[in-house]
């Protein structure tokens, strides 16, 4: 159900960065891809890495 949720929001999103000149909404769109496809993932396959457990597992040497 989240996944769904942050579609929608994201494609508002899409709808405002669209009308903006400039490589904007190109980047826009690239985050949404990449965000929708990590959010379907997480949403049917277990075990799947949150962004969180990403952050740590990169930086977790700074913790010693």
């Amino acid at each position: 159900m989240l996944f769904f949720v942050f579609l929608a929001y994201s494609l508002l999103e899409w709808f405002v960065a669209r009308q903006k000149p400039g490589r904007e909404k190109w980047t826009v769109l690239a985050l949404i891809v990449v965000m929708s496809i990590w959010s379907a993932f997480a949403l049917w396959m277990n075990g799947w890495p949150t962004p969180n457990q990403l952050i740590r597992f990169a930086f977790g040497w700074l913790d010693q």
